[in-house]
């Protein structure tokens, strides 16, 4: 595995979310390649997992914003 990994605690302030809504992803099945270490204690997520979930984030707030009226303007 190439991925860099990453702790819940580095990826709920990547995708500034809470730890909580982080371990609530992960009981979901939103890092499905995550990796426990251990005796469970710490969890390992693989960067690919955390891009994912931040584009799949990205697109429902699009979504939101296109519902509402919201025009993307282009860069």
């Amino acid at each position: 595995m190439s991925d860099k990994l990453h702790t819940v605690p580095e990826i709920s302030e990547m995708l500034d979310i809470s730890r909580q809504t982080a371990y609530n992803w992960l009981r979901a099945g939103r890092f499905p390649n995550h990796i426990t270490v251990g005796d469970g204690d710490m969890v390992l997520i693989p960067a690919s997992d955390v891009e994912t979930a931040r584009k799949e984030e990205a697109a429902k707030l699009i979504q939101k914003l296109d519902r509402l009226g919201f025009q993307a303007v282009p860069a």
